[in-house]
């Protein structure tokens, strides 16, 4: 059975596109996987791969009808080092809907793609400037996927930022993959606190944040493996 993978993060910056491009990797190892870069405030996954986009982006498939999956295939590029795995491109140079729109226009081809897996790099569609509610937004991502991870740093500003958006959304279910960096007391004080404040948030041990092992792959195109998360997550 194909799994539908959503990745958002609740503000800019909070490795989303990271994690969501090494999950697809890691799973690509073994089977067909489509990943898609859905950030309506530009897309970055095929320059992290050093993929050649040459025209293709899921700006293509918005149009009078909602898009195929024969739409989307058509705009995927192939990964030489990954057989396995093709990348839908996103925005370039603009910006696009949000994603309630975006996925009124894409969600039923996302659903329909011949593949084992699909991963989408949604950006931070819950809190993304002149989002016009919190509410609409967690409802659409919700309908579109079963899976939904929402990654963030343990910065402490952060966390209370990713508390504030998480609850004014009020998504109906969610995995919440904190990208640790500080020691483990902080972990305890973190995971303490969003559990209190949003209960029905499952928290999950995704990645041990690492700013040279990020950077890494930033300069080689060559993702890391996450196939403990992987393993954990059940994917």
């Amino acid at each position: 059975m194909k799994t539908v993978i959503g990745v958002c993060t609740t503000r800019a910056g909070q490795t989303s596109t990271f994690w969501a491009t090494s999950l697809a990797w890691t799973l690509a190892a073994t089977r067909p996987v489509v990943l898609v870069d859905c950030d309506m405030e530009g897309g970055t996954i095929a320059d992290l791969l050093f993929l050649r986009a040459d025209g293709r982006s899921i700006a293509n498939c918005f149009g009078e009808r909602p898009a195929s999956a024969a739409d989307l295939i058509a705009q995927a590029v192939d990964v030489p080092r990954r057989p396995n795995l093709r990348v839908i491109p996103g925005l370039r140079g603009t910006a696009g809907f949000e994603v309630a729109e975006c996925l009124n226009q894409v969600g039923r081809g996302l659903r329909e793609l011949e593949c084992d897996a699909v991963v989408v790099d949604l950006g931070h569609p819950l809190a993304h400037v002149g989002l016009r509610s919190q509410r609409a937004a967690a409802q659409a991502v919700c309908t579109v996927f079963p899976r939904l991870f929402v990654v963030v740093r343990d910065e402490p500003a952060l966390m209370a930022h990713t508390i504030d958006v998480l609850r004014a959304a009020r998504l109906s279910h969610g995995e919440l993959i904190i990208c640790q960096q500080r020691s483990r007391a902080h972990r305890r004080a973190v995971v303490e606190s969003v559990t209190r404040e949003l209960p029905d948030l499952a928290i999950r041990d995704g990645w041990a944040w690492d700013a040279a092992r990020a950077a890494r792959m930033a300069d080689t195109g060559t993702p890391m493996s996450l196939s403990s998360a992987a393993t954990d997550l059940h994917l």
